[in-house]
């Protein structure tokens, strides 16, 4: 219960602290998502021509970041978890890894076929429904291998990362969701 409190940069003793020590102990990472989430909005800034020209690009882009940013949290909470139980540790830390990264390239097949079918049959392009389908299989891979890495990268520096890995992953999965999709949308599309 700890751990995922922590995760989302709460804790227990948030029920009985005052306003302002809660505002202190948040804000920090608050602050640091809104610095990351403008680095990841900056990728939508440099294909600001490609969306003019096709804005049904902007109404799929969220999307992809989100279902990355989804894939991202459930891999890091289960790192989480693992490094909270003592049952991820250094030993087999390459096995985790690689497993979540298989998992998250199944997810990502698999999404992509589902929603990629689901784009086809709104727009009618299959050119805007494989761009989607890649972008998403990109960025479930680089979720999954951000959710299990981020989580021991900050326990091996001395961090709690159930406190602070879900700003690395957001980040992760948000600027690589926005350029894999807008980048093999200019591809392909454009």
């Amino acid at each position: 219960e700890e751990d995922i409190l922590a995760l989302a940069g709460v804790s227990n003793a948030d029920r009985n602290a005052n306003v302002l020590d809660m505002v202190k102990a948040r804000l920090p990472w608050l602050l640091l998502n809104t610095l990351t989430a403008a680095i990841a909005a900056s990728v939508i800034r440099a294909f600001e021509g490609e969306i003019l020209k096709l804005v049904t690009l902007a109404m799929l882009m969220p999307i992809v970041a989100s279902l990355g940013g989804n894939a991202g949290t459930q891999t890091l909470a289960v790192a989480v978890r693992g490094l909270a139980s003592k049952e991820l540790s250094a030993v087999n830390s390459a096995q985790t890894v690689f497993r979540e990264m298989a998992v998250g390239l199944a997810n990502g097949l698999a999404l992509a076929a589902v929603t990629g079918l689901v784009v086809f049959l709104l727009f009618h392009d299959p050119r805007l429904s494989l761009a989607f389908g890649l972008a998403l299989i990109v960025n479930l891979f680089v979720a999954s291998l951000a959710g299990a890495l981020v989580p021991l990268a900050l326990e091996r520096m001395g961090r709690d990362p159930a406190v602070s890995s879900s700003v690395f992953v957001t980040f992760a999965t948000d600027f690589t969701g926005f350029f894999a999709f807008l980048g093999i949308a200019a591809l392909i599309l454009l």
